[in-house]
């Protein structure tokens, strides 16, 4: 199990998928501090379940900028590719 969670990180511990996340996550968090009021428009009613995977994925800055876990559980709860499509998802119901 834990070759295969340090496999699935390693997969996306590559230089433009950071950056990737690190523009995501930037967009997001600049777009719900630019206009909140049309971000809750957008996304409609938001029970807090989604606000905080919503906060999570914009933590993926840390993930952007270059840090990783050394400790296999911590790669495990912080795996990247959740977080890249959920802020994917935040982008378009915001912007489109």
């Amino acid at each position: 199990m834990r070759t295969l969670i340090r496999m699935l990180y390693d997969l996306m511990d590559k230089g433009p998928l950071r950056a990737l996340s690190l523009l995501l996550a930037l967009l997001t968090a600049g777009g719900v501090m630019w206009d909140p009021a049309r971000f809750a428009n957008q996304a409609g009613e938001l029970p807090a379940l989604q606000a905080l995977v919503l906060i999570w994925a914009v933590c993926w800055v840390i993930h952007g900028v270059g840090f990783r876990p050394r400790k296999t559980r911590w790669q495990a709860l912080f795996t990247p590719l959740p977080a890249v499509v959920v802020l994917m998802i935040a982008l378009y119901r915001f912007y489109v």
